[in-house]
């Protein structure tokens, strides 16, 4: 519901019920009332429902003096039946593997087939669609949802995941139809898009491993290739709140990182990381031990420009920038330095709290540089991608035309 729509809910909606002590008046700034009960706050807007079940979102600052004193008090409570906002932690170290303790427990919201508006939850997602989902469909994307969240919470990166600001979900919306996708958004030649102004995944269902049973989407199979996608883009959106901070090569690289695990039913492994390594080099056109990637100077200063003119290409250009991200970024988890992502945690400690683009530089010279030159890095990242049975070679600059020249 959009902040206007919710005001005039206030201006409205004054229950007579009896009071209820979990339940409080509400007061906008422009004196409209109602009565809800607080589910959350995180200091600078407020989740209430309402005594009808429906929940909204509003800044706090658009709510009177004692009620935002109100809210602010209850920063570390959240009353009975609120949508957990809390993470898991992050682990100090790489875990050998990431599972869901047990199966996710979706819940229908809404089957309208005249509207063709279909929204389904699970515990922290809330996924949309213009068909109606299976329900082996809705139980094996809440799986992937869940799992996926839960790994980018436990990373020891300590990326905090948390919907966008005024969500009390993250949101994915799914397209029957590939022409409805590129309509909304998406980009020719992707298959599937991180949207933060929709603060939403777009993916079309083509992209996933499914197929329509007369009106109903249903699951047709369950593979690495069918959940490579959605997996990407969920830790896309993971990440939503860093993406302002940092570069495009390892915004697109920490997706493929984590796209590239192995994943089965719920549970991810991060054992095994040289054969899937391999196999990842293979799905991205090589023989799985040889690769030629991008000069580093190239991946570190592509934009999103010339990211997505790759992807609207007919060449191949825009797998190598891919596989090239997904390259430096586990060459910064795990074979750089100590091979424990330590440099790489202190290059995301350092810009956590800065939108500065000065900042931004300054930390990644500092903690991924290090004071090498560009030969040093392609050097070091030869040597430790041969102990992974890779064979690194580099292009010569340009492959996505103009590129900076600063390092």
């Amino acid at each position: 519901m959009t902040r206007t729509a919710l005001l005039s809910l206030l201006a409205t909606s004054l229950l007579a019920q009896a009071p209820n002590p979990a339940f409080r008046t509400w007061t906008s700034t422009d004196g409209r009332k109602v009565e809800a009960t607080l589910l959350a706050t995180d200091g600078t807007s407020v989740s209430i429902k309402l005594r009808d079940g429906k929940v909204f979102s509003l800044p706090l600052d658009r709510l009177s003096a004692e009620d935002q004193a109100f809210a602010k008090a209850q920063i570390s409570t959240a009353a009975p039946g609120a949508v957990s906002s809390s993470t898991a932690s992050a682990e100090k170290t790489w875990p050998r593997g990431v599972a869901l303790d047990e199966p996710p427990e979706p819940k229908t919201i809404t089957e309208d087939a005249a509207k063709k508006e279909f929204v389904y939850r699970s515990e922290h997602y809330e996924f949309r669609c213009d068909s109606k989902l299976g329900g082996n469909v809705v139980r094996e994307f809440s799986r992937i949802f869940e799992s996926t969240w839960l790994l980018n919470c436990k990373l020891p990166l300590d990326l905090k995941p948390k919907p966008e600001p005024l969500r009390e979900f993250f949101v994915c919306q799914l397209y029957t139809n590939k022409e409805d996708y590129l309509r909304e958004g998406g980009i020719e030649g992707s298959a599937g898009i991180y949207m933060s102004a929709k603060k939403s995944i777009q993916v079309p269902l083509s992209s996933l491993g499914v197929k329509m049973v007369g009106s109903r989407v249903s699951l047709e199979k369950s593979g690495d290739d069918d959940n490579a996608t959605l997996i990407h883009e969920i830790t896309h959106q993971m990440m939503n709140h860093w993406l302002g901070k940092i570069r495009t090569w390892y915004a697109e690289g920490s997706a493929e990182c984590v796209e590239m695990l192995e994943y089965q039913r719920g549970r991810f492994s991060l054992v095994g990381l040289k054969n899937r390594l391999q196999n990842y080099l293979q799905r991205m056109g090589s023989d799985g031990k040889n690769f030629t990637m991008l000069d580093p100077q190239e991946l570190f200063t592509i934009d999103f420009r010339a990211w997505a003119a790759a992807l609207g290409g007919t060449g191949r250009q825009a797998t190598q920038n891919y596989a090239s991200a997904c390259l430096a970024t586990y060459y910064f988890y795990y074979l750089d330095g100590a091979g424990d992502a330590a440099n790489m945690i202190a290059y995301l400690r350092a810009i956590e709290d800065s939108r500065d683009d000065a900042v931004e530089e300054a930390a990644f010279q500092k903690h991924l540089i290090r004071g090498r030159s560009m030969d040093q890095l392609k050097d070091d990242m030869k040597k430790a991608f041969r102990k992974e049975g890779v064979s690194l070679s580099f292009e010569a600059m340009g492959k996505n035309g103009a590129v900076s020249n600063a390092q």
